[in-house]
């Protein structure tokens, strides 16, 4: 049962949301209107109060972003990686809870980006590009030689889900080739997600 502090500091909690839901709705609102006003402006070549409309929307698109900030976008590399090794990834986190997950990958990105220490090589990183080719190619490495001991899962990069581009290799296909019989194969209903049940 909760305390009677415990009831007052969800009650707070509560109100603080439902205060930032009905500023979102007010912002939506009136962006709407400043925006219709500047597009006017511009459209009758009254550029002065277009600026200063396009001012208003430049400040609620930032006041916006402090209640809603906007997601960064994940490099298209490391989201591949994820795809590819997610039933590892799944294990680990599922082991040892995503903070020890966390902090055994980010020494990995460490470990492959940090510049090399020419005195104790052991101290040091290996001075690759983040997310180049060799970057994933020695953090497999790296994974097949340090998650066992540091997470309790082993990992096998021949594990890994294929790529399109693995598939359509492995068909003979070029990467053209494979999306375009892809294409012609879901344009026929011929995929199982397609299927009615």
């Amino acid at each position: 049962m909760a305390t009677y502090q415990e009831e007052i500091a969800q009650w707070r909690a509560q109100r603080a949301q439902q205060q930032i839901a009905d500023r979102l709705d007010q912002i939506r609102t009136e962006y709407a209107e400043v925006q219709r006003e500047r597009d006017q402006a511009i459209a009758n070549n009254d550029l002065e109060t277009a600026e200063y409309r396009d001012m208003d929307c430049q400040q609620l698109e930032q006041e916006w972003n402090q209640y809603v900030p906007p997601q960064q976008q994940e490099h298209p590399t490391l989201t591949r990686f994820r795809y590819q090794n997610q039933d590892y990834l799944n294990k680990v986190r599922e082991r040892v809870g995503p903070e020890h997950m966390s902090r055994f990958l980010n020494w990995a990105d460490w470990k492959l980006t940090a510049p090399p220490n020419q005195y104790d090589p052991k101290r040091g990183g290996m001075g690759l590009q983040r997310y180049s080719p060799a970057y994933y190619q020695r953090g497999r490495d790296l994974l097949e030689i340090y998650s066992e001991q540091s997470t309790g899962v082993k990992y096998d990069s021949n594990d890994r889900l294929p790529t399109k581009s693995d598939i359509a290799k492995a068909s003979g296909l070029s990467d053209q080739e494979y999306a375009n019989a892809e294409r012609a194969m879901a344009s026929q209903g011929r995929f199982s997600w397609q299927q009615k049940r």
